[in-house]
């Protein structure tokens, strides 16, 4: 009875057996795939500034915490309020799932420090939502700050007559162990703060 039945019945059992495997293989694929780790790009240059409270932060400092690095001025006409704000989104996200300044801390570095005076950055933190919990505004002389930057592949041209900087819009992120692991274009319009916190985990 049973032969029989297997043999009346075998082409449909083989087509359930047949979707029963593909519906694993893409479960596993799709769905169940293992996260794959963010490659390592190059070691971040060390440095060491001052935050606006005259407290010194560097490379060494923060280390053991996933770092989000970001180069700004605060007289920027377009790209750097925006993208700041984007990155106060991010430490709240950072906030709500407890990871913020025990795992995972920002740093933004002036390339303005004459203009950029712990006031003027303040106020810029305030009109953007950034708060100074697990967030580091730095400041250091200009010269070296450009060549920071540089150093971090963010280029930076300062146009004299004006004053103003041209720069890329780049967010470093940056390893417990000091390796950059991805540079994460904030002019993105796709962008999301979701997107930083989920590359953010990856490194927890």
């Amino acid at each position: 009875m049973e032969l029989s039945f297997l043999r009346k019945h075998s082409f449909k059992i083989a087509v359930l057996a047949l979707c029963l495997a593909m519906g694993i293989y893409l479960l596993f694929t799709y769905v169940w795939k293992a996260e794959q780790p963010l490659p390592i790009q190059q070691a971040a240059p060390a440095f060491e500034m001052n935050d606006i409270n005259g407290k010194a932060v560097s490379l060494e400092s923060t280390k053991g915490k996933a770092r989000l690095v970001y180069f700004y001025f605060a007289n920027c006409p377009d790209v750097c309020p925006p993208t700041t704000f984007i990155l106060s989104q991010v430490q709240e996200k950072l906030r709500e799932q407890g990871t913020l300044g025990t795992k995972a801390e920002l740093i933004s570095i002036t390339f303005d420090p004459t203009r950029d005076t712990p006031e003027v950055i303040r106020e810029f933190a305030n009109n953007t939502s950034a708060e100074f919990d697990g967030w580091h505004f730095l400041r250091g002389e200009e010269q070296a700050t450009i060549d920071l930057a540089r150093s971090f592949e963010v280029g930076v041209m300062k146009d004299k007559e004006t004053n103003e900087f041209a720069h890329f819009n780049i967010i470093t992120l940056v390893d417990g162990d000091g390796q950059i692991r991805e540079w994460i274009n904030g002019s993105d319009l796709e962008l999301t703060p979701d997107y930083i916190v989920q590359q953010i985990n990856k490194l927890l």
